[in-house]
């Protein structure tokens, strides 16, 4: 098994692939992943455009920040064409669109696994990020997050899953409270992360930032990112504190100090330390690994 660290997800930038300046500007983000777009943000007439910039793009190893692919839905005729041009060496995943079930996600892995033999990619390179965006996608979440050792992270398509319902999104955000819900409990379960909804009012950063500490409440590590405005925000929402770092630190060390004594039990400041906060503090200790891990280069 990989000793590897995993990267963090804690910001993932839509870049319409259609747009050069936008491609180019993607450069300087300080993003943890960008996503490539082929879909939504692609008028029909530059699907093909958006193909050939994304590749261009990604032939000159453009990108420092992890990289994944946005294509069109299976039964739009296009994804084949979009995944002929996306799976690049620096390429880490593709997000799926308009996903249903486990079964969509088991035709995902083994086109993937196909394509990586016919390109000479090494098997299992590409991560798959489902987006929940349907009604059936959210009833099968975990079913979705488990399907294949490619999904990697769970992402919460909100506006298409109340369009589906035919719900409104209104500013208390009622309509999402469960399903965001959903969508943590069964990435975390599955031990992968989860992405949030993107918030849309761009102008809005105090209420984006609002919207990124309810997030984090809920236990997501990471949120979609529709303008680079917001990525600071949210970057930092997702990053432990210093003061959440030392507690852990502590924490961590007073354990280690027990066991050094032979004692079967820790205790911090007079109170028993116990399996919940030695968790909770390995798991701050983790995330400052993956966050260091996800500002180190390795596509350039």
């Amino acid at each position: 098994m990989s000793n590897t660290v995993k990267k963090s997800l804690r910001t993932m930038t839509f870049v319409p692939g259609y747009m050069t300046k936008f491609l180019e500007k993607a450069r300087s983000f300080s993003s943890d992943a960008l996503i490539l777009d082929l879909e939504d943000s692609v008028p029909q007439k530059d699907k093909e455009r958006a193909r050939d910039n994304i590749a261009h793009y990604l032939g000159k190893k453009s990108y420092s920040q992890q990289v994944y692919i946005r294509v069109n839905p299976i039964d739009s005729g296009m994804l084949f064409d979009d995944l002929e041009a996306s799976l690049q060496e620096g390429t880490d995943g593709i997000m799926f669109t308009k996903v249903r079930d486990e079964k969509d996600i088991i035709y995902f892995d083994k086109l993937l696994s196909q394509l990586e033999i016919d390109k000479g990619f090494t098997p299992g390179k590409f991560k798959i990020c489902p987006l929940i965006e349907t009604g059936s996608a959210m009833i099968k979440a975990y079913d979705i997050a488990t399907a294949s050792e490619r999904v990697n992270a769970l992402v919460l398509g909100g506006e298409d899953y109340l369009t589906d319902l035919d719900g409104l999104h209104k500013e208390h955000g009622a309509s999402l409270l469960v399903p965001r819900s959903l969508v943590v409990m069964a990435a975390r379960t599955a031990k992968i992360d989860a992405i949030d909804t993107p918030f849309l009012d761009i102008h809005n950063l105090e209420g984006f930032e609002k919207e990124v500490k309810l997030a984090r409440e809920l236990g997501f590590s990471g949120t979609l990112i529709i303008h680079p405005t917001q990525i600071a925000i949210a970057n930092q929402a997702f990053t432990p504190s210093e003061e959440e770092i030392k507690e852990a630190q502590r924490i961590i060390k007073a354990i280690e100090e027990s066991k050094e004594r032979g004692l079967g039990v820790a205790l911090m400041d007079g109170k028993l330390i116990g399996p919940p906060m030695e968790k909770r503090a390995q798991n701050v200790m983790n995330k400052v690994k993956r966050i260091n891990a996800s500002k180190k280069s390795d596509h350039l």
